[in-house]
């Protein structure tokens, strides 16, 4: 394999040199041996399976003309996809998204094999941070925010804290994993609200200037982030806010008293509509285009389309037993519920009709625990699916989902999982926020 490999690299390399002196390469390669220029189409093909798909498209397809015409090919790139799957991929092919758009294969491939050499060589690629007693009691809530470079937390000590992540840095840089019990914060509010602060959204996840914090006191609070960290608006919610999300200027609160609300940023402090899908108490919430999707303590699922103002679905039954739902992830290919017993469970993101469960983690003997499933988060090719009791596994989003590896937080109790561009941030019951920052969002 490293033979195969070297001699790639230094026929490269002689590629290159004879490139950069204008010759013309078909005049110069000794006909009487064989070279990559004139190498058949399938033994090329042989050598690019053993080869990163990062580097085939950014480095190899772009030596000459030939390869990247061979590199081009769509066909190629769907087969290298599912020669990496023991499954259906994707996951659902039978969406009209697949009938009005394409695939970019190309694009998932690279994706694929990025995100799975990262992860499953997690030592030497990412540094694992612990931030530990900035906040001094649990840690339920955390956001990254501007391509990943900014990060806000917030718990029930009632405070929330704005961190820059590249400064969260070890002072030896082969440390694979770095706690602090000194970190600072670039800011901080102890007494950012009167009771535990639960949720947490953005106006804009890569660029935001507002941060809204849903707590159980009552209120759903807008922070600028432009101008200090100051409190900007407060909406009055009549009952503890347990989740929000925000869709441009209008900011969405789900509520213990079975209601949602709807707040607009320019009309006051006032519920701008309410309406009431659940039976229970609204645990989640998640946007999709012009939905608002809702999970229930009563074990339901209900789709709100806000341009409409009108119920589209209510009482869609979640298979969970004696489980209830915790976490949702919605994208064009799928829609993905988590529940508290370790079973993440398909729904169809078109019509929201129930498809199939899946067992992350079997539930344990009578005497243990169950696995929750705090967080899931999903692109076209991956997903990353974590566990309350500290595990973090990593799968290609396919069907059934593929674990390729997992790793574990240095502390238990996750609580809640964000990723963005690649840096990875859980917080914990022990007061403490995990980091996992690739080692070259460092030197860039």
């Amino acid at each position: 394999m490293c033979e195969i490999l070297q001699s790639v690299k230094d026929q490269l390399t002689d590629i290159e040199n004879e490139l950069e002196t204008n010759t013309e390469a078909c005049n110069v390669v000794d006909g009487s041996k064989p070279s990559l220029l004139d190498m058949p189409v399938e033994i090329i093909l042989k050598i690019c399976s053993f080869l990163d798909a990062h580097f085939l498209k950014y480095t190899l397809s772009k030596v000459c003309q030939r390869f990247d015409d061979i590199l081009a090919d769509d066909h190629l790139w769907k087969y290298w996809v599912h020669s990496k799957i023991n499954g259906c991929f994707p996951t659902l092919p039978n969406l009209k998204i697949w009938e009005e758009s394409q695939m970019d294969w190309e694009v998932v491939c690279v994706e694929m094999d990025v995100e799975m050499k990262k992860w499953t060589n997690v030592k030497e690629a990412m540094r694992h941070i612990v931030v530990k007693d900035v906040h001094f009691a649990s840690v339920d809530t955390v956001l990254l925010i501007n391509n990943g470079e900014m990060c806000v937390s917030g718990g029930r000590d009632r405070g929330m804290a704005l961190w820059n992540v590249l400064d969260i840095a070890p002072h030896n840089e082969s440390d694979n994993i770095t706690t602090f019990t000194d970190a600072k914060p670039k800011q901080i509010k102890h007494d950012a609200h009167a009771g535990w602060v639960w949720d947490l959204a953005a106006d804009s996840i890569e660029s935001a200037t507002t941060v809204y914090s849903a707590s159980w006191d009552n209120t759903v609070k807008a922070w600028d982030l432009e101008t200090g960290f100051e409190c900007k608006q407060a909406f009055r919610c009549g009952m503890s806010a347990l989740s929000v999300v925000s869709v441009g200027n209008e900011v969405i609160a789900g509520l213990y008293s079975k209601k949602i609300l709807s707040f607009d940023m320019r009309a006051g402090s006032n519920p701008s509509y309410s309406y009431k899908p659940h039976k229970g108490p609204v645990l989640a919430l998640q946007t999709f285009n012009n939905m608002v999707a809702s999970l229930s303590e009563d074990k339901t699922m209900a789709v709100w389309d806000r341009v409409a103002g009108k119920l589209l679905l209510s009482d869609v039954k979640i298979p969970t037993d004696k489980a209830y739902p915790v976490c949702i992830s919605w994208s064009p290919s799928a829609l993905y519920v988590g529940d508290s017993k370790g079973c993440l469970h398909l729904f169809n993101p078109e019509d929201h009709t129930y498809v199939r469960s899946h067992e992350i983690w079997p539930e344990p003997p009578i005497t243990k625990p169950c696995s929750k499933i705090t967080g899931c988060y999903q692109s076209q090719g991956n997903m990353i699916v974590c566990s309350d009791r500290g595990e973090i596994k990593f799968m290609y989003n396919c069907y059934p989902p593929q674990e390729y590896t997992n790793v574990k937080s240095s502390t238990f109790d996750v609580t809640q999982l964000r990723y963005l561009n690649g840096v990875l941030v859980v917080g914990t019951c022990d007061s403490a926020l995990e980091f996992w920052v690739p080692h070259d969002r460092y030197h860039q």
